[in-house]
């Protein structure tokens, strides 16, 4: 699937066996995870996921965010993919 560029955002520092991987759903984008009803809760100091202790990285998947879709100027000729296509990549 060259060239796709996926998108992602990382909250904290990474250290080892510290990574935690976050995963929207088929219509969402790594945005939603960073406004305060979610990362002001999850990420805080304290909270389960602490970005102090964590290293969170969240992606945009494929046709989503920032990450490469069909209306980035590719259109039908946009590559045919699937959810193993989005674990690979």
């Amino acid at each position: 699937m060259d060239p796709v560029r996926i998108h992602y955002v990382t909250v904290g520092k990474p250290r080892k066996d510290n990574v935690v991987l976050i995963l929207h759903g088929t219509g969402g984008t790594s945005k939603q995870f960073l406004n305060d009803h979610f990362a002001g809760v999850l990420f805080k100091p304290g909270g389960l996921l602490d970005s102090s202790k964590y290293f969170i990285v969240i992606p945009d998947g494929i046709g989503h965010g920032e990450s490469s879709k069909p209306s980035d100027g590719w259109g039908r000729k946009f590559p045919h993919y699937d959810y193993d296509d989005m674990v690979e990549l």
